[in-house]
């Protein structure tokens, strides 16, 4: 059974590399969705390397998304879609049998929209981890930090897993803490009914086609409708929305 695990990475590489160690069962592919920051795609490089030495069998595909921030609404929209596509991309394209999503190395932001994306696509799961000694974490972090952005300009596999292994035993330490030390937390998710998600993508598209009026409310309620007299009309939000639903 191959089994995908898709992350977005901050500052953290450890939030994305203690899950592949923790989760408790194999991992063949891991997707890691970083903003266009040196910082960032610099940790990404490194904790590759360490992936790659310790899980030689382990698929990592780094996507790198168009902006080094999510500082608005627009962008939030982005990055939702572009994990919703790759979402698609490891069942559909990669047949992956089971999909997790570990929002533990993303914003807030991107943890809630993981968790209602999880629940909208019906991944096998929405997780967090939460470290008992993130103090030390933090500091080892920082003091390795310099040390990490070496990896910044090193794009071929085996120059990073060289470069690695020249502190490997310090680098391991910081990527790879003990079990014992950090939970993963299972964040709570109801899966959408495929026929009820056809539902609500039908009447998006057809401003409120075939919906009742308690779910037209709804929409209301939640800026994906705009009422004017008895008239409804989809606004920008929810045809930012639909685009996300409909894998665009």
């Amino acid at each position: 059974m191959k089994t995908a695990v898709i992350a977005p990475l901050g500052l953290s590489p450890p939030a994305i590399t203690s899950f592949i160690e923790g989760i408790g069962e194999p991992v063949s592919d891991l997707v890691i969705i970083a903003t266009n920051n040196e910082m960032v795609i610099s940790g990404a490089n490194f904790l590759t390397a360490g992936l790659s030495l310790r899980y030689p069998w382990l698929k990592v595909h780094l996507q790198i998304l168009p902006f080094d921030d999510i500082s608005n609404t627009e962008e939030n929209f982005k990055f939702m879609s572009f994990a919703s596509r790759h979402i698609r991309r490891e069942r559909e394209y990669f047949s992956c049998e089971k999909i997790y999503l570990n929002c533990a190395g993303g914003r807030k932001n991107e943890c809630v929209t993981l968790a209602l994306l999880g629940q909208i696509l019906q991944v096998d799961g929405v997780f967090h981890i939460v470290n008992e000694n993130v103090g030390v974490l933090n500091q080892r972090l920082e003091y390795l930090r310099k040390d990490i952005l070496k990896f910044l300009d090193i794009k071929e596999e085996e120059e990073q897993k060289t470069l690695y292994e020249t502190k490997k035993e310090e680098y391991d330490a910081l990527l790879f803490p003990a079990r014992t030390g950090y939970e993963i937390i299972r964040i709570p998710t109801l899966p959408f009914p495929e026929d009820y998600l056809g539902y609500l993508i039908y009447s998006i598209k057809n401003s409120g086609e075939g919906m009742e009026k308690s779910d037209m409310e709804l929409m209301v309620n939640h800026g994906i409708f705009e009422k004017t007299g008895n008239n409804y009309e989809v606004t920008r939000h929810g045809e930012e929305f639909l685009e996300v639903l409909l894998g665009k």
